[in-house]
């Protein structure tokens, strides 16, 4: 008997967290952030209390009440609605797909004793993140500070289990297969898993049209081959027929610096190294510097000789901003949090340094960074490029709006919006169940759900319900 709960993800872009159960073997798929159910209760001042423990975040509903998963330090804090812990963890295993945080970002909360199954460039990622964003009780992803932390224990930290998977491998007792796929972060993957009614796919968030199709293309050919008897699939943009490839935001956005004749600021979202790159070939012909932040160059030097697309900043024209930080005098003392030096800080440049060259700088920065700008000088002849998708949720409105307002501040007029998603549209994704033939089809990651019946007819959709199981 195989049972699958949908615990995030069920008519929702984002915040999968899944369990599949097959004759008392269990394990989950993913266990990301809701933001659309955390930002209903949670916003940057108000947060989960660190000394209540899993409380807020379970009354909530923006954790689910599954006994046995969560960390055994938490739940001793007690609180109403806590769910009881076991002796052992109620899963044996977490397959991760990838590092974006409504996948990965409640890894955090899991029992440390559940192995999480990912990856090698998956893996690095996380770590880069939680090391260059410091202590923070909703980011320790790779290991935690026990609850409650006492002088005496501040630099006590317990590890979590990471199984670094290629090819096939097998978790909770179930033969699985780690499929590379491409999407908008390296290191992607589907799983196929092999259950007592038949293969189970699960795609976690892919594309055919990126850098990379070529590793979404050999995972249809291979899960076809094995044969899929329910595949859960990802359609965030299953309502959109759009493919827009990311040669075709490469052309637009080459054609649109060759025009520019003062600075480039390049927005488009952190980790996506497939955009980096796209950027980075356009200060090569366009004879710029591209200009990121110390997290991307430390996520740069975690990731060095891990996969081709990772450029090597001591090579290519990349300097690296030193932003202001504690004291405002770039003081080695505001940089100490780093694990290590990183190898590229000899390109380390302050934003006195790089106002003297503002017309040959592409400036990679995001909505999160815009006050740089006023240190660096901006102004009417700055060219504006937002890379990232549209807003799709009111908070994500009230930040473009944010930023256009700084735009019209610092007097930018010249702006471009050009960009490529990191998900398979509605054409690919038919093709997708067209090839595959599932038996079931469970969709996830997606508001849309039952448009699946007119994308794949003739497949019969089973559409989940927020924590009811469905049992075959």
């Amino acid at each position: 008997m195989v049972r699958l709960t949908v615990y995030g993800g069920a008519g929702e872009i984002g915040g999968n967290k899944i369990l599949l159960e097959d004759d008392g073997r269990r394990l989950l798929l993913d266990f990301g952030i809701s933001y659309a159910r955390r930002g209903q209760f949670f916003e940057e001042y108000l947060k989960p209390r660190t000394a209540a423990g899993l409380t807020d975040l379970l009354v909530t509903g923006v954790l689910p009440e599954v006994a046995g998963i969560y960390r055994r330090d938490l739940l001793a804090l007690g609180g109403p609605r806590m769910p009881p812990g076991h002796a052992e963890p109620a899963v044996e295993a977490l397959l991760l797909s990838h590092a974006h945080l409504d996948h990965a970002g409640h890894l955090g909360f899991l029992d440390e004793r559940i192995p999480t199954y990912c990856t090698p460039v998956t893996h690095a990622i996380l770590l880069a993140m939680t090391q260059s964003r410091g202590r923070d009780f909703e980011m320790e992803l790779i290991n935690f500070r026990p609850r409650p932390a006492f002088p005496d224990t501040r630099d006590v930290t317990i590890p979590r289990r990471f199984v670094m998977v290629e090819g096939e491998f097998e978790a909770s007792r179930l033969a699985c297969r780690v499929l590379p796929v491409d999407h908008s972060i390296l290191g992607a993957a589907a799983f196929l898993i092999r259950t007592s009614r038949g293969n189970v796919l699960y795609t976690g968030d892919l594309r055919f049209h990126g850098p990379e199709g070529a590793l979404s293309e050999a995972l249809l050919e291979q899960a076809h081959a094995a044969g899929v008897w329910l595949l859960l699939a990802e359609g965030t943009r299953l309502d959109v027929t759009d493919r827009r490839t990311e040669a075709e935001v490469y052309g637009e956005c080459l054609a649109a610096v060759q025009q520019a004749r003062g600075p480039v600021i390049a927005d488009f979202a952190p980790r996506d190294l497939y955009r980096l790159n796209t950027f980075l070939q356009v200060a090569r012909e366009t004879g710029r510097w591209l200009v990121i932040l110390s997290q991307d160059a430390f996520l740069l030097d975690r990731l060095r000789g891990m996969h081709p697309l990772v450029p090597d900043p001591a090579a290519e024209p990349i300097l690296v901003l030193k932003e202001r930080k504690v004291s405002g005098t770039y003081s080695a003392r505001d940089y100490m949090r780093w694990e290590r030096p990183i190898i590229i800080w000899r390109n380390a440049r302050t934003a006195d340094d790089l106002r003297p060259e503002r017309d040959r700088l592409i400036l990679a920065l995001s909505f999160w960074d815009i006050q740089n700008l006023v240190d660096l000088g901006v102004g009417e002849d700055t060219l504006y490029i937002r890379s990232t998708s549209e807003a799709y949720t009111e908070e994500q409105a009230l930040d473009a709006r944010r930023l256009d307002n700084w735009l019209d501040l610092l007097g930018v007029r010249h702006r471009l919006h050009s960009h490529a998603s990191g998900h398979a549209s509605q054409p690919d994704l038919a093709r997708m169940v067209e090839v595959l033939r599932p038996e079931v089809l469970v969709p996830v990651h997606t508001t849309t759900p039952a448009l699946w019946r007119t994308v794949a007819p003739g497949t019969p959709v089973v559409e989940p319900i927020l924590g009811e199981a469905v049992v075959w």
